[in-house]
Parts: C-alpha cells; sequence; structure tokens
C-alpha cells in the first residue's frame, strides 16, 4: 500500500551503497521501518536524525521492513547545527525517542508534541535550556506513566516505582529524599520552558526523570549523549 505522510526520522542506518535503513515516526502510521536508496529524489540531507520530512511510504503487508520512494523536508531545522548546547539538547531528545518509542501504533499528538519541541529548539534564541527536561516529562503523559503531583506535608517523599509521593522515603533511585521530593514537586507544578533554575537543581531534575524512566519504560538503559548534554548544555 502506497501513502503519503509526514515523518521525524529517529535513525538512518547505512545498509550498502548509497542504501539505508530509516526508523521513521510517522505523523499517521506510528513508528516505521523503511530501507531507502539515495536518488534525485532522496539526499542524505534530508535523511539526517530529527529531520522533518514528506515521505512517500509503500508499506508492505506483514512484512518489518518497508520502503520509502520519496522523501523531502518540510520543515529544515538549520540552526541547530549551529549551536552546541541546542545540539547536545537534539541528540539527547533523539537518543530519549529511540528508547521510549517501541510500538508502532499511531498517535498523532504525540508526533504534533514531538515536531514543536524540535521546531522551538530550532527557532528560539535564549530560552531553551530547559527543555529536555520540559520533553522528558510531557513525553511520559504520551505513555500513561505520567508522575502525579501530591505532594502534601502527609506525603512528602517522591516514590519512583509508583509515580507519586508517598509518606515514607526510599533510598535513590527507587525514591527521593525530602529537599530533592520538594523541588521535584515545584518542578512538576511549573514545568516551563523559562522557569528559573540553577543548574545544580537542573542536574538533579534530570537525573531523577531518567530514574523514572528506567523503571517505567522497559528496557531504558543507559543515555549515552547525557555526558555531552551535561557538559555542554547544563555546564
Amino acid at each position: 500500500m502506497r501513502v503519503s505522510d509526514k515523518a521525524i526520522v529517529l535513525q538512518a542506518i547505512k545498509h550498502g551503497d548509497k542504501k539505508f535503513i530509516l526508523k521513521l515516526y510517522t505523523q499517521h502510521n506510528g513508528l516505521v521501518t523503511a530501507a531507502v536508496a539515495l536518488n534525485k529524489n532522496i539526499r542524505a540531507s534530508n535523511i539526517f536524525p530529527l529531520s522533518l520530512i514528506n515521505v512517500e511510504l509503500i508499506l508492505k503487508q506483514n512484512k518489518e521492513v518497508h520502503q520509502v520512494t520519496e522523501a523531502g523536508s518540510y520543515y529544515i531545522l538549520a540552526d541547530i547545527p549551529n549551536s552546541l548546547s541546542k545540539l547536545s539538547i537534539a541528540q539527547f531528545i533523539n537518543e530519549i525517542l529511540i528508547k521510549a518509542i517501541k510500538e508502532s501504533a499511531t498517535n498523532q499528538h504525540l508526533y504534533d508534541f514531538i515536531e514543536s519541541c524540535l521546531v522551538y529548539l530550532n527557532d528560539t534564541k535564549t530560552e531553551f535550556i530547559n527543555l529536555h527536561l520540559y520533553f522528558l516529562a510531557e513525553l511520559t503523559k504520551f505513555f500513561g506513566v505520567e508522575p502525579q503531583n501530591n505532594y502534601s506535608a502527609q506525603t512528602p517523599y517522591f516514590d519512583c516505582r509508583e509515580g507519586q509521593f508517598a509518606p515514607m522515603s526510599l533510598a535513590f533511585p527507587l525514591g527521593l529524599g525530602k529537599e530533592d521530593s520538594f523541588l521535584f514537586s515545584e518542578f512538576l507544578k511549573v514545568n516551563s520552558l523559562k522557569s528559573k533554575i540553577s543548574n545544580e537543581q537542573r542536574h538533579i531534575i534530570l537525573e531523577v526523570l531518567l530514574a523514572y524512566y528506567r523503571l517505567h519504560f522497559p528496557g531504558f538503559n543507559t543515555v549515552k549523549s547525557l555526558e555531552v548534554l551535561k557538559e555542554v548544555s547544563l555546564g
């Protein structure tokens, strides 16, 4: 079946001369693995990870690998490669998506969310330093594992296993102490791209969210882009 769709390139793995296997997250067909050959209709610049492209796909029934026949950018993220900070955040987001999205089910709202984050990262000039935190927290909502902000004097400790605040403290990474729990609650309350938080607080929230992902996303392991993100974007 031949279809037209919008897609975000998650991976492009070389597979012979001018041929690649792409992992795409599409707007109307969910996660798609497809073979592609570079030609006059498909350039290498169109299949870089996180490229936003219009694609022509041949979806093959009962096959794991489909076919891309045409691909062209519909929004060029030209500014991201020119900023080490933006590039490190983009690479982090890319790795998180590869680890988190395992099912092929269609979710147009998820597609629109990812697209909006990438466009924001590309277009904004200054207020993107919290984007990776915002992205991680918001992404949980699409998978039904959103942390609940029920912080109170009676429930002052965040339980990473249950995804909510509890009366008793658990050792990290299963839970948080009182100070970090309060910080995480304040973050969840606002979760704004423009929140004024220190680099130290940013580090703590990031570690909490990644610990949470390891508990709630099957097979979620070491994030290789994390160290570069910390060095370049977080200071």
